[in-house]
């Protein structure tokens, strides 16, 4: 039998997991805002364990390939006894993930943006009230759907064995040649056939899928259109963000009559911004929510978040403290971290691409391309090739967040929730967790077709390439690479309009009388 356990395996996914859900919690004190500190603690356990099941998911890819190496490629799979139960695993994380994107997160966000006059269990009642309506018009819809086209549609070949009825005519079947007459075989009378007689016919078998892989099967697409979308800018934008905060970087220190000048300029536009959140609240109270004050809003949040970049420009060029000079020191040292950091998502964005032309989109694939870094990875040491699929995964999730911050301070099309160090509300974390686990299973699903070389024969596979893939009504999307098509398009339009707009940051009003109200 197969029974080829890798308890090392096991180890390493515990592990992994504690260690996901302590850097979590590094990245939750790390960035968040001093005013939540010592409070919203049911906010904070929703984001660490929501960055944790994310980032799990993506980790299990690897892990998926590293659990078939349990058994030696000798033993029939129906017999092998693996490390761990990786299907069951995928669908019980799946369904945290859909849970906590349409009703976990919403609810504590909601808790959270509430009106802080309502009493507790009145913000709870109020989030609830818009969280109700949002699963009974996901819940049908998903169910409308299941019910009409919940099927897994397999295309199949019919062939027919060599043997055929006594007395046949075998004269003209094009499986049968004529050998002459041959005493021996009376009924063949002369005639030899190959094993298949007749045309190959091409039928299709429609199977009911389960309903947890047509409700993973809907939400990826919901995070696809996310993904190519967030994706196909951060691609760009993301390494060459960083190379430009390098190439802009503070070159000394100011003096102390120049910081105080800035800090007042500053502080003239802060007290701006204030008279124009009072405004705006008063028109929400008088129920002029029209179009107008809906932009208003954006824009006020497009410039509070400019307004928080400036302050930290000036508190990196003028350090204060006990050691300004180590401060100052380390601020350096930071800005050569993104240039290496640029170089490294340079290349990692080049060799996404180029995959993707090579053995996505071209058919026959020119190349494995990536497949064959990460297999040549393993055979060297088999962490490599793991941490290596490891970081093209979750270097798609960076890109997502880098694509959505652009998106939202440029042109103003939603409101922008950015994590900043020591600056991110639990709003703008809530808001970042629900974008991350949503696209991360959209992620899971492009890594498992990208690298299907390298995950071959694996339970996601399974899932995938054999289930989702074949949907009624969705399978088109996939076997004619539409996601990836507008992904690559969206990249290219990126790329020119960086290299137009040379990477410059939004404009920045300075003039309350500039904005319509």
């Amino acid at each position: 039998m197969g029974d080829s356990y890798n308890y090392f395996l096991i180890i390493i996914t515990v592990v992994a997991t504690v260690m996901c859900f302590l850097a979590n919690i590094y990245v939750l004190i790390h960035f968040q805002h001093p005013s939540d500190r010592n409070q919203a603690w049911i906010p904070k356990l929703v984001v660490v364990f929501g960055l944790s099941i994310a980032q799990i998911s993506v980790l299990m890819l690897p892990l998926d390939v590293a659990n078939q190496a349990a058994c030696s490629q000798d033993i029939v799979r129906s017999a092998c006894n693996f490390t761990l139960p990786m299907e069951e695993l995928w669908y019980t994380v799946y369904m945290i993930m859909f849970i906590m994107i349409i009703c976990v997160i919403p609810i504590t966000m909601f808790y959270y943006e509430a009106d802080s006059e309502l009493s507790f269990l009145g913000r709870v009642w109020s989030s609830i009230q818009w969280v109700l309506v949002t699963l009974l018009v996901v819940g049908l819809t998903i169910g409308i759907a299941y019910g009409v086209a919940g099927y897994v549609d397999y295309p199949v070949e019919a062939v027919t064995a060599g043997m055929v009825p006594i007395g046949t005519n075998l004269r003209g079947m094009s499986s049968c040649w004529d050998v002459g007459t041959v005493a021996s075989s009376p009924v063949l009378g002369g005639y030899k056939c190959d094993a298949t007689i007749g045309e190959v016919d091409e039928e299709t078998w429609s199977v009911r899928s389960t309903f947890p892989v047509y409700v993973i099967a809907c939400v990826s697409v919901a995070g696809w259109a996310l993904l190519m979308v967030f994706a196909g800018v951060g691609v760009v934008t993301l390494p060459m963000d960083l190379i430009l905060s390098f190439v802009n970087r503070p070159k000394t220190i100011i003096t102390k009559s120049e910081y105080i000048s800035k800090a007042t300029a500053i502080h003239t536009r802060a007290s701006e911004l204030q008279e124009r959140s009072k405004t705006l609240m008063r028109q929400e109270r008088d129920g002029a929510r029209t179009r107008k004050w809906k932009r208003n809003l954006l824009e006020l949040n497009q410039d509070l978040a400019l307004l928080e970049d400036e302050e930290q420009d000036l508190s990196e060029v003028y350090p204060q403290g006990d050691e300004p000079d180590a401060m100052w020191a380390f601020t350096v040292m930071n800005y050569f971290l993104k240039l290496v950091l640029g170089i490294l998502a340079t290349v990692v964005s080049l060799c996404w691409v180029l995959h993707i032309i090579l053995y996505m989109l071209v058919d026959p694939p020119v190349s494995p391309f990536l497949n064959d870094l990460f297999i040549a990875l393993d055979a060297a040491f088999s962490l490599f090739g793991t941490g290596s699929f490891a970081l093209f995964c979750f270097y798609l999730i960076c890109c997502v967040m880098s694509g959505n911050a652009r998106l939202g301070l440029s042109f103003l099309l939603f409101t922008a929730y950015p994590m900043k160090p020591n600056g991110t509300m639990m709003s703008s974390f809530l808001f970042n967790v629900g974008l991350i686990c949503l696209c991360s299973i959209s992620v899971i699903q492009f890594c498992a077709d990208a690298f299907d070389v390298y995950a071959n024969e694996t339970d996601i596979q399974q899932i995938y390439g054999v289930q989702i893939n074949h949907l009624r009504g969705l399978s088109a999307l996939y076997t004619h690479n539409v996601f990836v098509i507008i992904f690559l398009i969206i990249a290219g339009l990126s790329l020119i309009w960086v290299l137009v707009t040379c990477g410059r940051p939004p404009k920045k009003k300075q003039r309350l009388e500039d904005f319509d109200y």
